[in-house]
């Protein structure tokens, strides 16, 4: 017996099929070059990929009995469908540079720190009502034409025919969900100009919601009796796919946005942590809320792989390497003298700065290469580090750290985050995000009894990762140098 777990990112698709026991049946993988258009995700073309990687899928297990499914999603974005439940339009991506006055708008409405109170969101323009609102504006004849406004994750289970559900995890990054009933805001759904009749009905993740049509799963190549379950938002299933089960295990997950998802039984909603643009949003474990805080990491190691680093590309090439392996080979072992400022696409949390730009300091006519890949790497890091310590500074505790993605392939870079973070960190392989998905399926169909249960079947810990007095000293110097850098360069200011 198998349990699939489907991970939607906004240029990519993931599938991976899982034994009861956790181990790993077969997995397979596709980009979706629409999505990098900037002209938002053709819906098409994510069902049509959704279709190529089930059926890759099966081609590598098919004697896999597959009983249960669900799909771990990327939050925020959605997009317009008539009464069918067929797309009237592209996706509108949480990544849009849309709706900045539709959010000024809510916030001046209904007041900033009351949304944080009820949604567990600071008013931002990435969240989809805000979008919802701007298309009410900008494209009234698709605003008109919508019967309703879906997610990614209850826009398949519509074209499925399961029906129109969407679980709390992912309604809880819409700013329209209330984060403790668990219910859509009215009043905030009337300001963008809709009802709850035009968005999908909340279930709690883990939530058995149906099966699939005879022609849809045709289609996908899955047996009809495949029971769906209701999924969560990518950092929920990631969190609960690395052992985030409990508080204090915060799952660190490197891509293209760094993002830390912290383990809450209370959400911290004060004024310190709104002050902070900290997140809190539904867990995909029932009794747990996620705490937040991404840096767009992922994005500033990409340019400087195809920037700062043309050179190694094609030698990566012709090894058969990934090019990362190479530029993180040869860095030395102390931290550099310089300082690198990974705001490419402006900041993450705290600061929520999309004017702010990435900056290099500090680089003279004797630093190397190698010294300049290594500023890169520990700028990511000295910017999560900050978070991390202003999370602390709000009561949210950390224990231990599971550090899954692809920066957790770098023994070089694990080892400086616990230095950095001065905490443990542990490796757990694999794609987490597909794995929070299946066993929150496992979970839906009773084959475990909790999810604690789930995560002592999936979550097989690596390599561990403990600060080094030494280096723990040498980076809290170079982290106050940082920021006092960062404050006189962009002006940011925190305990």
């Amino acid at each position: 017996m198998a349990l699939l777990g489907i991970d939607i990112g906004s240029t990519a698709l993931k599938a991976t099929l899982y034994a009861l026991d956790g181990s790993r049946l077969a997995g397979a993988s596709l980009e979706y070059a629409a999505a990098k258009s900037g002209e938002g995700l053709a819906p098409d073309s994510l069902w049509q990929t959704l279709i190529d990687v089930i059926h890759r899928l099966r081609a590598a297990a098919p004697r896999a009995e597959i009983r249960a499914a669900a799909i771990s999603s990327h939050g925020e974005s959605f997009v317009p469908v008539d009464r069918a439940g067929m797309a009237i339009g592209r996706f509108i991506l949480n990544t849009a540079p849309i709706a900045v006055e539709e959010a000024t708008a809510f916030a001046e409405h209904f007041g900033k720190a009351e949304i944080f109170r009820r949604t567990g969101l600071p008013v931002h323009s990435m969240y989809t009502l805000p979008k919802i609102a701007w298309l009410r504006t900008n494209r009234p004849e698709v605003f008109a034409a919508a019967d309703r406004f879906l997610c990614v994750e209850d826009y398949i289970l519509t074209r499925l025919g399961v029906g129109s559900w969407i679980s709390t995890s992912l309604a809880s990054r819409t700013m329209a969900l209330d984060l403790e009933a668990c219910s859509w805001i009215d009043e905030y759904l009337a300001f963008a100009g809709i009802t709850k009749a035009q968005l999908s009905t909340p279930v709690p993740s883990g939530t058995p919601i149906g099966r699939a049509a005879t022609a849809a799963a045709d289609e996908l190549g899955l047996p009809q009796d495949v029971e769906w379950v209701a999924g969560g938002h990518d950092q929920g299933c990631c969190s609960l796919g690395a052992g985030g089960v409990t508080e204090g295990i915060a799952v660190d997950g490197t891509g293209t946005f760094e993002c830390v998802s912290i383990p809450v039984r209370e959400a911290v909603l004060t004024p310190a942590a709104l002050g902070y643009n900290f997140p809190a949003e539904r867990h995909t474990v029932s009794d747990l809320k996620l705490t937040l805080s991404y840096i767009a990491g992922g994005i500033a190691l990409k340019w400087f792989r195809n920037v700062a680093s043309r050179h190694l590309l094609d030698l990566a090439a012709l090894k058969g390497v990934d090019p990362y392996e190479l530029i993180l080979a040869d860095l030395p072992e102390e931290p550099t003298e310089v300082l690198m400022y990974p705001h490419l696409i402006g900041t993450g949390t705290p600061w929520l700065d999309a004017r702010a730009r990435g900056a290099l300091v500090g680089f003279d006519a004797g630093t190397t290469y190698e010294e300049l890949a290594k500023a890169a790497i520990e700028g990511i890091t000295l910017e999560m580090g900050w978070n991390l310590e202003l999370q602390a500074s709000i009561g949210i505790e950390i224990g231990r750290i599971h550090a899954v993605g692809g920066g957790a392939r770098s023994d070089r870079w694990l080892q400086m985050k616990a230095d950095i973070f001065n905490q443990e960190v542990v490796t757990v392989p694999g794609e987490a995000s597909c794995a929070g998905a299946a066993m929150g399926a496992g979970v839906g169909i009773g084959a475990f009894g909790s999810h604690a249960e789930a995560a002592a079947a999936f979550v097989r810990e690596g390599k561990a990762f403990t600060p080094r007095p030494r280096q723990v000293a040498a980076y809290r110097e170079k982290a106050a140098h940082y920021r006092d850098v960062a404050g006189r360069l962009y002006g940011f200011a925190a305990p």
